[in-house]
Parts: C-alpha cells; sequence; structure tokens
C-alpha cells in the first residue's frame, strides 16, 4: 500500500507535525512534497481545495532573495495556513483510504478504529448495575472481583 503519492503525502504530513511555527512547516511541507503533485492525482473530493491551495502558494510576489512560495506562506492568515495543514492531513487519509480499499483490506492503524464498541451500559451491567443480560443478582459485587 505504499505508492510514490502517498510516501510524499506522508512526508509532508510529517513536516507539518514537525517543530518550528505552522507557516514554517507547511512551507517546508509545500516546498519540498507537494508543489509539484497533480491535484487530478488526488482523491475527487479534494482536487479542488488542493488546486486552489496550490495557485495560493504562488500568488505573493517574492522579494529577491526570496521564494513565491515563502513569500505566499508568510502571507497567508492564521486560519488560512491551519485550513490548509488540515487539508494535506486529508490528503494523505484519503489517499490511505484508497490504497486500502483497493487492495480489499484495512491497514492496521485504521483497523483499530473499525472495531465494534461496547456501549457503557452493557459494560456497567456486566459490573453489577442493574439490567443488561445479566442482572444485579447474578453479578458477584465490585469489590469481590479486585482481590
Amino acid at each position: 500500500m505504499n505508492s510514490p503519492l502517498s510516501r510524499r503525502l506522508e512526508a509532508a504530513v510529517l513536516a507539518l507535525a514537525g517543530d518550528g511555527t505552522l507557516k514554517d512547516r507547511l512551507y517546508a511541507a509545500f516546498n519540498d512534497h507537494l508543489e509539484d503533485i497533480d491535484e487530478r492525482e488526488l482523491h475527487e473530493e479534494i482536487q479542488s481545495a488542493f488546486g486552489d491551495m496550490t495557485k495560493t502558494m504562488h500568488r505573493a510576489r517574492a522579494l529577491p532573495g526570496d521564494s513565491v512560495v515563502r513569500a505566499s506562506v508568510r502571507k497567508l492568515s492564521s486560519v488560512d495556513a491551519q485550513r490548509y495543514a488540515a487539508l494535506v492531513v486529508r490528503a494523505y487519509g484519503l489517499q490511505i483510504e484508497s490504497l486500502a480499499t483497493e487492495a480489499g483490506r484495512i491497514p492496521g492503524r485504521m483497523a483499530a478504529l473499525t472495531r465494534p464498541q461496547t456501549p457503557l451500559a452493557a459494560l456497567l451491567a456486566l459490573e453489577g448495575g442493574s439490567g443488561g443480560a445479566r442482572g444485579a443478582q447474578d453479578s458477584p459485587p465490585l469489590v469481590a472481583l479486585r482481590r
């Protein structure tokens, strides 16, 4: 389940999770890993937003010795920087999900999220609460279980 695109998206997410300000991390993620990704390679759900981000990252005029991407990131609002960082994480998640679907399996990390959850009320009923499959008269006292 490893493709060149998924490796690049993962590297971008790791850059976003690194040290520094969000804008510095976003610059590194985009400049080093995402700049030349064609939006059509990505999941349809985010193609438009990724295209908008790419245009935004090339919008500002760079000063001598600066890059267009760095100047563009510097001009982003904090809200826009957060939105674009979240978009990168979402792109990676969708890519992994897509690869897992194609392979017909769920990756280990995602499988943990799909395990059935036992409702709290059912757990409490097993510990001697009222209701549930076992009534209070059938349950040993909770203290006896903690020896």
